[in-house]
Order: structure tokens, then C-alpha cells, then sequence
């Protein structure tokens, strides 16, 4: 029979796993804010979602294809100024077409 684990000791090796988790979300809160802030407001508001990976990949989400084409078209600049917003390096890009997750409906 295995020895009982308090729940304080549970809480505690989850807590490493949360951390990195919201880590991790306020980073992509941090890149999708400064890809936004580098496009065109008739553009920036079609991305919805932006990642900057260890490796210096940044990902961008649109709505569609003809946006994925427009954030494209001017990605150079905007690559450039994420990464002088985010003091990191961008060695590439990528645009990814995902539609918007839909909103949370009813939740308390």
C-alpha cells in the first residue's frame, strides 16, 4: 500500500507546472501585444494570437487566409519590431490561419 501524500505536497509539485504555465501565457500576452502594436490597426485587430519561441520562431494566429496574406506582406517590419520590443531575436517567421476560439458562453 502506497503512503498518503498531503495535499500541501500535491499543491507543491503542481505549483512548478502552474508557474511555467502562466509563464508561458504572459509571454504570448507580451509577443501578441507587440506584434499588434508593429502592424496596421486594420490588421492587428484579424491577430488574434503570437508566440516567440526559445529558438527565435515567431508565430503568428489570423483569422483567415487573406489576413495571413496581409500580415505577410509586411512581416519583415514587424518581425523587426518585435524584436526590438521583446529585446530577443527573430530568425524566422511563421503565419498560421486559426480561427478565433469561440467565446466561453454562460460561465459563472
Amino acid at each position: 500500500m502506497r503512503k498518503p501524500i498531503a495535499i500541501s505536497e500535491l499543491l507543491a509539485q503542481g505549483k512548478a507546472k502552474l508557474e511555467r504555465l502562466k509563464a508561458g501565457a504572459e509571454a504570448a500576452s507580451e509577443t501578441l501585444a507587440a506584434v499588434q502594436r508593429a502592424l496596421p490597426p486594420e490588421v492587428a485587430g484579424r491577430v488574434w494570437g503570437a508566440s516567440l519561441s526559445e529558438d527565435g520562431q515567431l508565430t503568428v494566429l489570423t483569422e483567415s487566409g487573406s489576413w495571413a496574406s496581409r500580415v505577410r506582406y509586411v512581416m519583415p517590419e514587424v518581425a523587426a519590431a518585435v524584436a526590438a520590443a521583446l529585446g530577443r531575436t527573430v530568425e524566422r517567421t511563421s503565419i498560421r490561419v486559426r480561427p478565433r476560439p469561440a467565446p466561453e458562453v454562460g460561465r459563472r
